[in-house]
């Protein structure tokens, strides 16, 4: 059993257990988030999208109703490099997801492992040397990485994590080996290590009918922390040299220093819209109204840039 501090939106809670989670797509259909976390699930990956163009139908309401009920979010991308470019993955992926990336949400994903079309599995081993796919991956999390600053994850099973080259190495591992146990997973490649195992493809949990995959996340809950990022103190979506909100986490006042860009307009956005727009006085902003959880400061200069800016309040 693992032991310690979870701090999530404000709350302190001590208490051991395992920090569990699950990942779901629309095959799923209509989750009752509320039922899921009640069952101990603390932590959910969403499909998002696939290829260059397809998005799965109910990613926004899952993700909504999954932050809505408290549980941690995040968001992953089924690879299609049979079809398409890295960049044009990527680029469908953050048309789609971006809103759901940085603190407080888990790290994006890039799920690799064989398509399927007209009910045949597309091997990609055989289609792509070792050289080519780990390519194709690296520059998938180039793009993300570059356009988010948040560095993604990338879901492999065994075959894959002894094929891909050890330079994807730098990126976490999520591990699919559905053995059924909460035990280390084996035969991980060239990895030193794993964040994250799916543990089964056959779990059952109430809010959800039919089978689910069901994870386990390798660490403390505080460990947890720092990988969705709440344990930073500075987190910018959009860096502005010119630009530091700060703390985030806040509590009360944010503090925006803007130096000598001028700003023409400041909104305040939960992960559903706009709030309201914000009263900007004497280089702060009142936050202590806000409920805690994960929001979005948008700041517009003059020149019409926009910058965008996640705020944990705690």
């Amino acid at each position: 059993m693992l032991c310690s501090l979870f701090l999530f939106s404000g709350i302190s809670i001590g208490f051991c257990q395992n920090v569990l989670g699950i990942d779901v797509s629309h095959w799923q259909g209509n989750i009752n988030w509320e039922q899921v976390k009640a069952e101990g699930y603390t932590f959910a990956w969403v499909k998002a999208t696939e290829g260059m163009t397809y998005m799965d139908p109910i990613f926004y309401t899952n993700m909504e109703n999954g932050l809505d009920a408290n549980v941690v979010m995040g968001a992953y991308h089924f690879a299609r490099p049979d079809n398409n470019t890295p960049q044009e993955d990527a680029s469908n992926f953050l048309n789609v997801a971006s809103a759901y990336i940085g603190s407080g949400f888990l790290p994006p994903v890039l799920d690799l492992e064989n398509p399927y079309s007209g009910g045949q599995a597309i091997l990609l081993m055989d289609m792509f040397t070792s050289l080519e796919l780990s390519d194709w991956a690296h520059e998938w999390m180039i793009e993300v990485e570059l356009q988010t600053g948040v560095t993604p994850f990338i879901y492999i099973n065994g075959n894959y994590a002894n094929y891909l080259n050890s330079e994807l190495t730098e990126y976490g591992l999520w591990f699919a080996q559905p053995d059924e146990n909460l035990n280390p997973p084996v035969n991980i490649g060239s990895w030193e290590d794993w964040k994250f195992k799916q543990y089964s493809w056959w779990g059952t949990v109430n809010g959800i009918q039919g089978d689910v995959d069901l994870n386990i996340f390798n660490g403390t809950l505080q460990d947890f922390n720092t990988t969705i990022g709440l344990n930073t103190t500075e987190i910018v979506t959009k860096v502005n040299n010119k630009i530091h909100v700060f703390p985030n986490p806040t509590q009360h006042l944010l503090h925006v220093k803007i130096g000598d860009t001028q700003i023409d307009k400041i909104a305040l956005h939960d992960t559903k819209g706009l709030i309201q727009e914000t009263l900007f006085k004497d280089g702060s902003i009142d936050c202590s109204f806000l409920k805690p959880g994960l929001y979005y400061l948008h700041l517009i200069t003059v020149d019409g840039i926009l910058h965008i800016f996640k705020i944990n309040k705690v």
